[in-house]
């Protein structure tokens, strides 16, 4: 009986000792970049699937790679070790030996994993000149190719496409950087595991890229210097390309063309100036929404509409503006009361024509907590955003809320009440946004309400920060979401103003359809260098006439180009204290998180479109906004009062521009 149970025990040692015997899957040897079975090249980065390869995960921390890692002692092509990147149990990422092959050409090659418990059967592997393929996000040779703009080294994606990474579309014309890995001999000599950090070497093989289809014009093919095995291909764009965010690339080589699994966006060629126009009482190019057909002008020196967002039901196709509805209340003091409601207006041809939708947030009377007097809300500068949600179209809002006292003119009457209201609420195919008015709203503050027992906010955005600790009041909201992030955009003004001083700051909630009213906010860090800061009003300002310090009254939204992210906002400077403003320019983004425009060849912001209004009194023109799907084009806020064509005084209208960016 012992030797009978002896014999079970040594039998299941040889059994377990087997198990653990590393193997190589059959086909399991493939390129890195494009995961193809179709063979590997000298130098290549490649991938080596199979079982008990190592028992647990190591990477490679320094250069030259070893030619072992962790408890694997080797892997050999065809005895000869190869540099190793990584090890786990079931993979090893790995770079094929420039010599597996001496006499060079095609042919094939063992390959065996040696690992604690012993080596693998061979694998073999057809060796082959050149295999190239090309890195993607996934890692796995599918979707969003490493591929960056020469200008900015920024991915050409789609804006917000890959989180964590500065992302925009190459344009056509453009140049593009290709990170890839297969393309063989290089003009030199070159360690197995090592970079050539003093010397760029070129590629013997010239290869042919497609974008779409079409040849790209090569600029150079090199081995990366700082990589192990990692080539860059640049290549221009060429005119024909198709445009889009997702446009396959291929490279060509040695009679081998890469998959087209991989892709990049690409967008329409730029003018060398952005289109522009000047939008005037007497204009022909641009005209005014007939707003007061549908929702009359009130009485008084303190009317019009303002602050317009615009935005479309994903669903129906509706489009949806809200703008601010400026009136005085008469009865409330001897010179009435100016206050600010929020209206909606929506339109079912595309912009064509608008119907009134009501009012979504109206002033009343309360009782100010601190002073113990009659005030009146006033509610201004909304922004609206739409998302999808299990086939219902769920719409954030947020705007500016304040006290103003009788007699009052502005918001500056009562600056420590101000407050940002933000709600979301399920939205219906004729009511669109409406439903905000009635959802719970969260309140957010700023520094300036000194008084949050009495006005309360459930976050002081400036203390989340002390990139932000500076910021006394904040303005101008907009939204948008990003990988199901909610991002709030507001302009940050210090407490003396100074152009110099002011940015953008952005804060973000995560899941936010998940808890509606009760948001948990962060602030996105932006280091040294804010986003739409001096510098960047300076570089706008070189297509106004006076120049400009600072950006203001952003709104931010999808362009008309595929995947291409828009910041709408006005170019302003200070004069004496008051703030003039020549009109809007529509800027690329590159990322939101953190936020960045993107800039040109020569470092300056990259504007699509211009839009003045040249004729507008009071400080200039009011703030604008775009939505893609709308026949207006740009919106553009115009003021007048010397000659405002209804009741005198302050006077405001919506005028359509046309520009399309």
């Amino acid at each position: 009986m012992k030797l009978v149970w002896r014999s079970i025990i040594l039998l299941s040692l040889v059994s377990l000792a087997y198990a653990q015997m590393p193997a190589i899957n059959a086909g399991g040897i493939i390129n890195s970049g494009s995961y193809s079975t179709g063979g590997v090249a000298p130098g290549s980065v490649v991938s080596i699937f199979g079982t008990n390869l190592a028992t647990q995960n190591a990477t490679a921390d320094s250069i030259p790679l070893p030619a072992s890692l962790g408890d694997v002692k080797s892997l050999t092509f065809n005895g000869t070790a190869a540099a190793l990147y990584f090890v786990s149990p079931s993979q090893i990422n790995a770079q094929v030996p420039w010599d597996v092959l001496p006499s060079g050409g095609s042919g094939t090659a063992d390959v065996i994993v040696t690992n604690a418990a012993g080596s693998s059967a061979p694998a073999s592997v057809q060796i082959v000149p050149a295999m190239p393929g090309i890195f993607t996000a996934t890692a796995n040779g599918l979707g969003q190719a490493f591929a960056t703009n020469s200008s900015d080294y920024e991915v050409a994606a789609g804006t917000l496409s890959i989180p964590g990474l500065s992302a925009h579309p190459v344009q056509i014309g453009g140049d593009l950087v290709i990170w890839c890995t297969g393309l063989g001999a290089v003009e030199g000599t070159v360690p197995n595991g090592a970079n050539t950090p003093n010397q760029t070497l070129n590629t013997q093989l010239q290869p042919v890229v497609l974008i779409g289809g079409v040849q790209a014009k090569l600029i150079y093919s090199v081995l990366s210097p700082q990589y192990v095995s990692e080539y860059q291909v640049a290549v221009q764009v060429a005119s024909g390309t198709p445009t889009g965010t997702a446009v396959p690339i291929q490279i060509q080589m040695n009679g081998v063309t890469s998959t087209s699994s991989a892709t990049i966006a690409v967008a329409e060629e730029q003018p060398s100036s952005p289109v522009s126009t000047a939008c005037t009482a007497t204009s022909t190019g641009c005209v005014g929404i007939d707003l007061a057909s549908i929702d009359p002008f009130s009485t008084g020196g303190f009317s019009g509409y303002a602050d317009p967002t615009i935005r479309q039901d994903p669903l129906t196709g509706t489009l949806w503006m809200a703008y601010s509805w400026t009136h005085v209340i008469s009865s409330a003091g001897a010179s009435g009361t100016y206050v600010v409601d929020i209206h909606v207006a929506d339109s079912t041809d595309g912009g064509k024509t608008w119907n009134y939708a009501g009012p979504l947030y109206t002033s009343e009377q309360v009782t100010n907590p601190v002073t113990g007097e009659i005030n009146y809300t006033a509610h201004e500068v909304m922004n609206l955003l739409p998302q999808v949600v299990n086939g219902v179209t769920y719409w954030y809002g947020v705007h500016n809320i304040y006290y103003v006292p009788i007699g009052g003119a502005g918001p500056d009457a009562e600056p420590y009440t101000k407050r940002w209201e933000i709600a979301m609420a399920p939205g219906t195919a004729t009511g669109g946004p409406m439903g905000l008015a009635s959802a719970t709203p969260q309140f957010l503050g700023e520094n300036a309400n000194t008084y949050p027992q009495d006005f309360t906010q459930a976050t002081n955005l400036s203390s989340l920060s002390s990139e932000v600790g500076g910021c006394e009041v904040y303005y101008e909201p907009s939204l948008i979401i990003s990988n199901n992030n909610l991002y709030l955009f507001l302009g940050c003004q210090p407490p003396d103003a100074d152009p110099a001083s002011e940015f953008y700051a952005v804060f973000k909630t995560s899941n936010p359809q998940n808890n509606p009213g009760n948001w948990q906010w962060t602030y996105v860090p932006e280091g040294a260098t804010k986003f739409a800061n001096q510098s960047d009003a300076t570089s706008v300002g070189r297509y106004f006439p006076k120049g400009t310090s600072y950006i203001t009254q952003m709104d931010i939204m999808p362009s008309k180009q595929p995947g291409v992210l828009l910041a709408v906002a006005s170019a302003a400077y200070v004069s004496g204290q008051n703030k003039i403003s020549f009109g809007c320019f529509a800027a690329e983004l590159a990322n939101v998180d953190p936020p960045k425009f993107v800039y040109d060849s020569q470092g300056q912001v990259q504007v699509d479109a211009i839009v003045t209004s040249p004729d507008s009194e009071n400080g200039g023109p009011g703030s604008c906004s775009y939505s893609a799907d709308s026949a207006t084009g740009l919106l553009l806020v115009h003021k007048q009062t010397s000659n405002a064509p209804q009741n005198g005084g302050f006077f405001t209208y919506l005028m359509q521009s046309m520009l399309f960016p």
